[in-house]
C-alpha cells in the first residue's frame, strides 16, 4: 500500500474513516453503548462510499475495488494501533464494509444502486452480527443462536416497553431504516460535495489562522493482555451449557485471532518505523491526528441549526473537507 495507488483525495477520507473508528468507536466499544453499529456503521458506509464517488470515472472495475480495499487496511491498520480495546468483532465489521463495498461499487456501474445495496447490506450486517458469528463462526445451532442475539438486543433497549420479538423485529427494522436513509443521503452527495466544498475550504482556513496551535498528545501504547482478553472472551461467549464441539471451535477461533493479532501489529509497527520519513505514513497520521479540528470546525460552522440537523451537517462538511483534503 503506498501513496501512488490511492486517488490523493482518498487520504483525507482514510483519516476521516480511521479517526472516527479508532476514536468513538474505540470508546462506544469499550463502554458497551449501544448502536455502535448505527453511528460508527453509518460513518464506515458515509467513508466508503464518498470514496467511491471519488474514484468514479477515474478508476474503473477491479481497480475502483482494490483502492477501497487498500483504504480499509488502512484503517484497521490505524485502529489497531490507536483503539486496542475494541473487540475482534468491530474489525471483522470494519472488514466486510470495506469488502462489501468494493464489491458492489466497481460491479455496479450505477453510483445509486450500488449506494442503495451498500448501506442497507452494511447496516442489517451490523444489526444481526452478533448472530451471524454465533452461528457461521463458532458454530451455535441457528435457534440457539437467535435467542442469544435477542437477549442481547433487549438489553440494549431494556427502557422500550415491547416483547422480545417485538423489540428483535423494531431493532432489524431501525437499522435497515437507518441504511435506507444513509443511501438517500448517499446519492445527493456528489452534487453537494461540488455545492459545498469552494464555501468549506475558505471558511476552514479562515478558521484555522484563528485557532492556537494545540501540541499533539503522545499516542498510547497498545494493551497486551492476550491471555486475560482471551479467556474474558470465552467465559463471556460461551455459556457452560454449550456443547463441547461448541466451546473447541470457539476456542480454536479465538486462539487464532488473539494470536495472530500480536503479529499483524508487530509487523506493521516495523513497517511504519520503517517507513517513519516516507510521505505516506506522514501524511496519513498528521490526517488523523488533525481530524478533531476538523469534526470541531464543522460543529462550531453550523451553530444555527437544531441539534440533530447540525449533527448530520457537520459530519456531511467533515467529509467534504476530507475528501477535497489534498486541494487545502
Amino acid at each position: 500500500m503506498n501513496r501512488q495507488s490511492f486517488h490523493p483525495s482518498l487520504w483525507g477520507l482514510v483519516a476521516f474513516w480511521a479517526f472516527v473508528e479508532s476514536g468513538l468507536g474505540g470508546l462506544m466499544h469499550a463502554f458497551h453503548l449501544p448502536f455502535t453499529g448505527i453511528f460508527i456503521g453509518g460513518a464506515a458506509v458515509a467513508s466508503l462510499a464518498a470514496m467511491a464517488a471519488v474514484l468514479k470515472g477515474r478508476v474503473h472495475g477491479r481497480g475502483l475495488g482494490r483502492q477501497l480495499m487498500a483504504a480499509t487496511l488502512w484503517v484497521m491498520l490505524v485502529k489497531l494501533l490507536v483503539s486496542p480495546q475494541s473487540p475482534p468483532t468491530a474489525y471483522i465489521a470494519v472488514g466486510f464494509q470495506g469488502l462489501m463495498a468494493a464489491a458492489l461499487y466497481s460491479l455496479i456501474p450505477s453510483f445509486r444502486w450500488a449506494s442503495l445495496l451498500f448501506a442497507v447490506i452494511a447496516m442489517l450486517e451490523s444489526a444481526l452480527q452478533k448472530l451471524l458469528i454465533l452461528f457461521l463462526v463458532f458454530g451455535t445451532e441457528f435457534w440457539e443462536s437467535l435467542d442469544i442475539w435477542m437477549i442481547s438486543v433487549s438489553k440494549q433497549l431494556a427502557q422500550v416497553p415491547l416483547g422480545l420479538n417485538a423489540l428483535a423485529g423494531s431493532y432489524v427494522i431501525l437499522y435497515a431504516l437507518w441504511g435506507l436513509y444513509l443511501a438517500y443521503r448517499i446519492s445527493l452527495w456528489p452534487q453537494r460535495f461540488v455545492a459545498q466544498k469552494e464555501e468549506l475550504k475558505r471558511a476552514f482556513s479562515v478558521w484555522v489562522g484563528s485557532v492556537p496551535e494545540v501540541r499533539a498528545k503522545k499516542r498510547s501504547k497498545p494493551f497486551r493482555w492476550i491471555l486475560l482478553a482471551l479467556a474474558v472472551l470465552v467465559f463471556y461467549l460461551l455459556p457452560s451449557y454449550q456443547a463441547w464441539s461448541t466451546v473447541i471451535r470457539a476456542l480454536a477461533f479465538s486462539v487464532a485471532l488473539y494470536g495472530l493479532a500480536p503479529m499483524a501489529m508487530r509487523y506493521w509497527r516495523q513497517r511504519l518505523e520503517k517507513k517513519q520519513q516516507s510521505p505516506e505514513v506522514q501524511s496519513l497520521l498528521t490526517r488523523v491526528e488533525s481530524q478533531g479540528d476538523l469534526f470541531r470546525f464543522c460543529w462550531e460552522f453550523h451553530a444555527e441549526k437544531g441539534k440533530v440537523s447540525r449533527m448530520f451537517a457537520a459530519v456531511e462538511s467533515a467529509l467534504v473537507l476530507a475528501a477535497s483534503d489534498d486541494e487545502r
